[in-house]
């Protein structure tokens, strides 16, 4: 079969799957933030290209390239300017919020997720996400 942009569609949920469960497992994520994180990705903008030519590799190594976090020794900057550790989570931020949850029972709760966050920084977040 002849890979083209019209059926590579067909190649990526089985990746997507795999590649899900390993940002699961290395970020301690629930399915649905995982699924989230994988698609508003670099990688996925990436496979879904045919000429990238992305989906020639495995799950594995799209993840180790793409996916995984390297090691900064300054940790003000570990997401880039402008780019907050916080918006995967936007969404189930604002249900916490809705169901009454304080911002430090958010942030404990963040830990969970492996986001360490402080309700001071979810409350500059949060402003910045409502304007």
């Amino acid at each position: 079969m002849q890979v083209t942009q019209k059926n590579l569609y067909n190649l990526i949920p089985p990746k997507a799957a795999k590649i899900t469960t390993m940002l699961r497992k290395d970020r301690n994520m629930a399915v649905k933030q995982a699924l989230l994180t994988f698609y508003s990705s670099k990688a996925y903008k990436l496979l879904e290209r045919e000429e990238t030519k992305l989906w020639h590799a495995s799950p594995a190594q799209i993840f180790a390239e793409h996916l995984t976090v390297p090691k900064r020794s300054r940790k003000s900057y570990q997401n880039g300017p402008g780019r907050s550790k916080l918006a995967p989570y936007a969404e189930q931020i604002k249900e916490w919020q809705a169901k009454g949850m304080t911002l430090r029972e958010i942030a404990v709760e963040l830990q969970k997720y492996g986001c360490t966050t402080t309700a001071q920084n979810l409350s500059l977040f949060l402003k910045k996400k409502m304007l």
